[in-house]
């Protein structure tokens, strides 16, 4: 199956901004598409307010690396919000430095790992798969990180196993 999509500035605060990846032909952002499945006044509020708070956090200080438990494999970024233990919610998202954080989608932990996981597993797989683009493309020089901003070519085509 083919997906394009691309990375889109999300929030611009003083240490760090918020992009986030938004799906061709989709109305929101794959964060706010998150945010969506889980209005005010549903099973998981107090999950979403941990959630909230951490990104005021991060919001405040940076995309420090403490503040994210890895995901994906060794060095791709792939990180999650909330580190807390005992929620079940996940917000995935890829952490190119302490200043650029691109947000993917998640949803309730369903199983031990998001590999197992039939609604978390694709949404982890595209940070993955983004995070490897753009290193490939900052190596060639298409695509730099200059402070808080990602410079450079944000449209992105891959194809995954149906």
């Amino acid at each position: 199956m083919k997906q394009e999509y691309s990375i889109e500035l999300l929030e611009e605060h003083e240490k760090v901004n918020f992009y986030s990846i938004k799906m061709v032909g989709e109305e929101l952002t794959e964060m706010e598409a998150f945010f969506e499945k889980f209005p005010i006044g549903c099973d998981y509020d107090d999950e979403i307010d941990v959630i909230i708070s951490w990104l005021d956090q991060i919001a405040e200080r940076g995309a420090l690396e403490r503040y994210f438990r890895p995901e994906g494999k060794y060095g791709d970024g792939v990180g999650v919000i909330p580190i807390d233990v005992g929620n079940k919610l996940r917000l995935y998202c890829l952490r190119l430095s302490d200043k650029i954080l691109v947000f993917g989608n998640g949803g309730v932990k369903d199983s031990k790992s998001w590999q197992e996981s039939e609604s978390l597993a694709p949404y982890v797989r595209l940070l993955i798969d983004t995070s490897r683009f753009i290193s490939s493309r900052i190596k060639d020089g298409t695509l730099v990180l200059v402070d808080k901003e990602i410079v450079g070519n944000l449209n992105f085509t891959r194809y995954e196993k149906e």
